[in-house]
This record gives C-alpha cells, structure tokens and sequence, in this order.
C-alpha cells in the first residue's frame, strides 16, 4: 500500500477520527434536531386542535342562531319582524365576531408558531457553530501549527459571523 502513496498507520488514524467525529456529531447534533423537530410537531398538532375547537364552537354558536330564529317565528307576525331583525342584527355581529377571534386565534397562533421556529432556527444554529468551532478547534490543534491555527480560525469566524449576518 505504501506503493501507492497510502500510509496503514495513517489511514487507520484517520478512519478512527471520522467514526467518533460521526459520533460526536450523532450524540450533541442529530438527536437535539429530532427533540426540536418533535416539540414543533406537537405545538403544530396543538395548534391545530385548539383551530377545530374553535371551528366547533362557532357551529354551535350557528346552531343556537337557528333556535333563535324558529322561536321568534312562532310569535306572530309583528314580533316576528321584529325578532327577524334583531336575530339578523345579532347573527352578523356574532359571525364577525366570531370570524374576527377565529382569525386573530390563527394569526396569533402563526406569530407564535412562526417566532418558535426563528428562536429554534437561532438556537440550533448558535449550538452548531458552538458545536463545530469546538470539533475545529480540537483537529486543529492537533493537526497545525500555532501561526496556521489561528489564520485558519480568524478567517473561519469571519466567514461565519458573515453568514449569520
């Protein structure tokens, strides 16, 4: 093997490296992904819950409406006009209100949604350069010297203070 240039010695090091590189990364990287990935699946499914519920009461509330308006029928003529009206007056205020809290629950719950997943994004990006800078730094020292170390940790930092921006 040394015919063609490939040291064993080396080469054994360096698949030992990458194994617990990839076991490293398994441990403090994947397995936080997955936990975050499945908290923001169960506040999406509660979300979604708390939207059919409010879906529900809405119905109901359509359903008292009707009632409403077969017991004012059954009154006579004039009170029926009258209840008409204000069964009418009423229905359109409900349903706006209830179409004006159904949105401001859904845009709310969004807002919500939506700054979890940027503080999430945030805190799985700051962990991963932490995590990374922690790896680099460590092959680095073992494998350059002080002057090429701290060249290849400027301009490394500068690069990811620049895609973070």
């Amino acid at each position: 093997m040394e015919n063609l240039g490939i040291q064993p010695i080396s080469l054994l090091l360096q698949s030992i490296n990458f194994l617990l590189l990839l076991l490293i990364l398994k441990k403090f990287l994947y397995k936080p992904i997955l936990k975050v990935l499945a908290d923001r699946k169960k506040k999406i499914e509660e979300g979604l819950s708390y939207s059919d519920k409010m879906k529900s009461e809405f119905e109901k509330s359509e359903k008292k409406r009707d009632e409403i308006l077969v017991r004012a029928r059954s009154d006579g003529k004039t009170i029926i006009e009258e209840a008409k009206r204000a069964a009418k007056k009423r229905e359109e205020e409900l349903l706006e209100k209830a179409q004006r809290e159904a949105q401001e629950i859904i845009a709310k719950g969004k807002r919500e949604i939506e700054a979890m997943k940027e503080d999430l994004a945030k805190d799985l990006r700051r962990e991963a350069v932490m995590i990374a800078e922690k790896i680099v730094e460590k092959v680095i020292k073992e494998a350059l010297t002080e002057n090429t170390q701290k060249a290849l940790i400027d301009r490394k930092i500068k690069e990811i203070a620049k895609s973070n921006i």
